[in-house]
């Protein structure tokens, strides 16, 4: 595509470019428009061989000099593909690159009918100055990429770092839930093995004790493995969708619309989003029975905009618990939350909450329901 529309352009230059005789140049030939073509016809490869097509170019723009032409668009072309090369091989190979083009151009110059009269120390910067150009903005934008490319790197560590806090943190509370609990049941155990035939009742009392601990146990470890669930990656969408299918197999009519990556959504924001579809889904089912109700999750890069809307015909009254405990959801996450009637009938639920929970300072535990 680029060379389609730069050969043109470059030949068309040149034409125009030979017009001005001050200084004398020579009129192109057919050789003339042959080269001029053929630095044109090269860029074509400009990103796929870079170096070729600087070799390439800087070889026709220096052979126009050379032969008396005209400075005409043919020297964009070696300046166009020393910026890719600069982005393709590095800064050094670059420099080395742009050190080359300025001394090739300026010896052509010189090699001219009109570069005799020349001064070399005045035109050796205007030449250089044109080659410097093209290798200060890719080094601009290759030092650019570099520091985006670091910074995504820093941002991968810290993740890496985090989940192993959490894992850590994980098998902290694992282990004090069940090393207590079993090492008080090991201990009541013993105590009804070592009393059952002479005091029957004591080693009733453990057994009751041993069963109420069992049942704690079960408890703390079910709630930590709850949290495990948060954060799991996708797990509150997961979740949703099993909603949905259930309420579906009760004959409410629930269509559920996703857009968006949900993977960057933090364990805090899924567990709103669940909660928050569960409690208007069961609104509408409450208030609304028999209504078709719509979900849509559209996962932003700063934002989760989650929308449930039903067609149903109920007037809604004062808010009750349901519309506060989600109100109150999307508040502590620092987000925004809005319902009400729609102009065309039924009701809708939306709020609106932050990807990352933790990126403001927010508590990331699961809330309690």
């Amino acid at each position: 595509m680029l060379s389609a529309v730069a050969t043109p352009l470059i030949v068309a230059g040149t034409y125009f470019a030979a017009l001005n005789r001050t200084p004398p140049y020579r009129t192109p030939d057919v050789l003339a428009y042959g080269v001029v073509t053929l630095a044109g016809a090269a860029l074509a490869l400009w990103r796929t061989r870079p170096g070729a097509v600087f070799a390439l170019t800087l070889l026709c723009g220096a052979f126009m000099l050379a032969r008396g032409h005209p400075p005409g668009p043919v020297l964009f072309a070696p300046l166009l593909s020393l910026f890719t090369v600069v982005l393709r091989y590095g800064l050094r190979f670059g420099a080395a690159a742009t050190g080359i083009a300025g001394a090739a151009l300026l010896a052509a110059h010189l090699m001219s009918a009109s570069g005799g009269e020349v001064n070399p120390l005045a035109a050796a910067p205007a030449w250089f100055a044109a080659a410097l150009t093209p290798f200060g903005v890719a080094a601009a934008t290759l030092l650019e990429r570099r520091r985006r490319a670091a910074e995504a790197e820093a941002e991968t560590e810290r993740r890496i770092a985090r989940a192993q806090q959490e894992r850590l943190a994980i098998a902290r509370e694992i282990h004090d839930v069940l090393g207590h609990s079993l090492s008080v049941i090991s201990m009541r155990a013993g105590i009804a093995l070592h009393v059952a035939e002479r005091r029957p009742d004591q080693a009733i009392e453990a057994l009751s004790a041993i069963r109420e601990i069992s049942k704690k146990a079960l408890d703390e470890l079910r709630v930590t493995l709850d949290v495990i669930k948060d954060r799991r990656e996708e797990s509150h969408l997961d979740r949703i969708r099993e909603l949905v299918e259930s309420l579906g197999a009760t004959g409410q009519p629930v269509e559920l619309t996703v857009s968006g990556d949900p993977s960057r959504v933090s364990a805090a924001t899924g567990h709103a989003v669940h909660r928050i579809v569960q409690e208007a889904l069961t609104n509408v089912m409450r208030h609304a029975k028999g209504a078709t109700a719509t979900v849509r999750l559209d996962y932003g890069p700063d934002q989760v905009a989650v929308c449930v809307i039903d067609d149903g015909t109920a007037v809604p009254g004062r808010p009750g618990n349901g519309i506060i405990g989600m109100r109150e959801r999307a508040r502590a996450l620092r987000g925004r939350f809005s319902c009400g009637p729609e102009p065309g009938g039924g009701f809708a639920v939306r709020a609106w909450l932050p990807t990352d929970a933790t990126a403001r300072g927010v508590r990331t535990d699961s809330d309690e329901d």
